[in-house]
């Protein structure tokens, strides 16, 4: 029986660097409800590869090389130091 393989998509984002811990580790300790609320609305507003039958899911990766990075953050749309966040559905 041969294997299907899927394509692997890869979206990156500028993101501010404290939401990061909110999306690599599902710990929104670190946010206001305010900025918890604009994460989990940019989240649902990802493009959604999952599908029954690949079963494709998000999985979030920072560049270790981000440096700084002081511009527009896509979740919260203000200026900040972002990392480059990288979503890969896999």
């Amino acid at each position: 029986m041969k294997t299907k393989e899927y394509a692997t998509h890869t979206y990156e984002f500028k993101v501010a660097k404290h939401f990061i811990s909110a999306l690599i580790n599902d710990d929104e300790s670190g946010l206001t409800d305010d900025e918890a609320a604009q994460l989990w609305e940019w989240e649902q507003n990802l493009p959604n590869h999952y599908h029954y039958k690949t079963k494709m899911h998000k999985v979030f990766d920072v560049s270790p090389d981000t440096g700084e990075d002081f511009t527009r953050c896509e979740v919260c749309e203000l200026f900040a130091d972002c990392a480059t966040l990288t979503v890969n559905y896999v």
